[in-house]
């Protein structure tokens, strides 16, 4: 039994969400993803003007003739969110990094929704701690929002790999895969690699610059108490210089494997970031 509270905040994530898919956040979505894949659909006899590419050499070796294989654009996609809800995602300005990435998440699962595509949820720290397998519907975007905003991890640590290892084995047809992190783990994982040969990965990092802010800020002197020497240290654009680090470190990490990433700060106009990350993908796949 959910209490008054959370209920409120559940209906408020949603009606918010709403709004800014129905005002920009759709059309990047489906500009993106929707038929991004080819299922198989019949052979029929080859003809002179088809793709010899295209030919069924199995069917033509039991006929013997030529046929080749058509394909229809796929009409649904199946989506997956992993969610990273590790003990590190409590902490951040306002709400902490799991806010943010509920919204995040059921921004993603209502716009998959509209397009009459399938969500499902994996929670993982450093297990897997919940699974919902993928579904259509309004009530499905609801159980995506509580399963967030109250699951409490019982590991105490960040693995990657348990989460995309359980995926490898559970998602058999191609799917197209958001990793929400904030990407505070040592290095990625080759079950991450198994997944992205087989399905499409889209990493979406969630980063706060109080995770990079240095102790004090501006300038701070100091003595060395062997010599006496005095030094200033400059810690005006620590944190900047550290975030930007850590972000060039962990994508070339995903582009090594292929993987677009997105980085989303947590701050108030985070959702401006979602979408201006989508429109820069969207630019980058068009080139």
């Amino acid at each position: 039994m959910l209490n008054e509270e959370l209920l409120k905040k559940i209906r408020y994530i949603e009606l918010n969400v709403k709004k800014k898919v129905d005002s920009y956040f759709q059309g990047s979505y489906q500009t993106l993803f929707k038929g991004h894949g080819l299922e198989f659909q019949e052979v029929r006899e080859y003809t002179e003007n088809d793709d010899a590419r295209l030919i069924d050499w199995n069917v033509t070796a039991r006929t013997g003739k030529p046929f080749v294989k058509l394909y229809q654009e796929e009409r649904e996609l199946t989506v997956l969110i992993v969610a990273d809800i590790s003990g590190s995602s409590i902490y951040g300005q306002n709400e902490g990094i799991r806010d943010a990435m509920t919204t995040i998440a059921a921004a993603l699962t209502f716009s998959a929704i509209k397009n009459s595509d399938k969500v499902g949820l994996l929670l993982f720290s450093d297990k897997v701690e919940e699974y919902i397998p993928p579904r259509k519907g309004k009530n499905h975007l609801l159980t995506v929002i509580r399963s967030l905003l109250t699951a409490e991890p019982t590991g105490h640590g960040t693995d990657p790999d348990a989460a995309f290892t359980f995926l490898n084995k559970m998602m058999k047809r191609k799917a197209l895969v958001f990793f929400l992190s904030d990407m505070l783990f040592d290095k990625l994982p080759d079950s991450i690699k198994t997944t992205a040969s087989k399905h499409e990965v889209v990493s979406v990092g969630l980063i706060d610059e109080m995770l990079f802010a240095p102790f004090t800020d501006g300038a701070l002197r100091t003595v060395d108490p062997e010599n006496g020497e005095t030094a200033l240290l400059d810690f005006t654009n620590a944190a900047r210089i550290g975030e930007e680090r850590f972000i060039a470190e962990k994508k070339s990490g995903f582009d090594r494997l292929g993987i677009s990433s997105m980085w989303i700060r947590n701050r108030e106009n985070y959702m401006d970031d979602l979408v201006n990350e989508f429109q820069k993908l969207n630019r980058i796949r068009k080139r």
